[in-house]
């Protein structure tokens, strides 16, 4: 998201400075020289540049920070089974980090990518963590906007999605938490950039909070569906409930103790499948013009999934 949304700026005429850690800066030259994945020449309609910093030191941060009128804050860990506390140290203590490294460097927008699992009735790590962050944000004295995303999904990319599709290859039948039935909105990362493009300097969204959801509200059952249609692989769908998948929890922690051995499928996946995230974004719509396509249509264009020519059925 964070490199589509440089481009997208660029694009716009605007002067991006990208941070990022020093392993990650071969492929940032690359996406903006044009000769890795992504837009040819991205950067030519406006100025990107990289700097070296990362957000769990704070020292590393006022360099890349000299100057720049907006800052927006994706960075985060997404997922990190047996490892919790990193959640905390870059997701809380790192946007900490970076507020107060912005505030004193006279930054005059700050725009924090968080999530919609916050929301969440029955929160997880991950989401506590990206609450905390909000709780820092709203502290600052600089103007905010404070976004919560969906599930994002893209063309070959999406950390959490592509764990969806990698369960939905997986065996004969697809085996769904509870039956299925949670209420999601997935929403396309084009859409995402678009919406976040609207906000540098917008004072309609200062102190603002946004869900970014998708254009069409459908279940994980649904878009499970979908998906192995699109993939060429329709399946029977499973419910497994609830019951059943704590107790599966329960023997792959004792599993993981036993052999070091770290499951894809933990407490956060398993929060994340059972919970609805399908909020409105009519403030958004109001405010930005934001106007996400449904997940029928974006899964059209998702070519690197598709098995078999044909359409997904409706």
């Amino acid at each position: 998201m964070g490199r589509r949304l440089a481009a997208a700026l660029a694009a716009l005429g605007l002067e991006v400075r990208i941070l990022c850690l020093p392993h990650e800066q071969p492929t940032m030259e690359a996406f903006f020289a044009g000769s890795g994945p992504g837009p040819q020449g991205a950067s030519k309609a406006g100025k990107v540049s990289i700097v070296i910093g990362d957000i769990t030191r704070k020292e590393s941060l006022a360099p890349g920070l000299q100057g720049v009128e907006t800052v927006f804050h994706l960075a985060a860990v997404l997922l990190a089974p047996g490892r919790p506390e990193i959640f905390q140290s870059v997701n809380a203590d790192g946007t900490r980090n970076l507020m107060e490294a912005s505030q004193a460097a006279g930054a005059g927008h700050f725009i924090y990518v968080s999530s919609i699992s916050v929301e969440y009735p029955r929160s997880n790590a991950y989401s506590r963590s990206k609450a905390q962050g909000e709780t820092w944000v709203k502290a600052s004295r600089i103007p905010y906007t404070i976004v919560r995303p969906c599930l994002a999904y893209a063309d070959g990319g999406a950390l959490e999605f592509m764990g969806f599709v990698d369960h939905l290859r997986r065996g004969p039948i697809v085996l769904l938490p509870a039956g299925g039935r949670a209420l999601k909105s997935p929403v396309h990362i084009d859409d995402l950039v678009a919406g976040l493009s609207a906000l540098p300097g917008n004072p309609k969204a200062f102190g603002k909070t946004y869900a970014f959801s998708g254009g069409e509200i459908l279940s994980l059952r649904r878009m499970a569906s979908l998906v192995t249609a699109h993939m060429g692989r329709p399946k029977p769908i499973v419910g497994v409930p609830a019951w059943i998948c704590l107790l599966g929890l329960g023997a792959l922690w004792l599993l993981e103790k036993a052999t070091g051995r770290k499951s894809a499928f933990t407490f956060q996946t398993y929060t994340g499948l059972i919970q609805d995230a399908a909020p409105s974004h009519l403030a958004a719509a109001q405010d930005l013009g934001y106007r996400p396509r449904g997940f029928r249509e974006g899964l059209a264009g998702l070519v690197s999934l598709r098995g078999v020519l044909g359409k997904c059925p409706r």
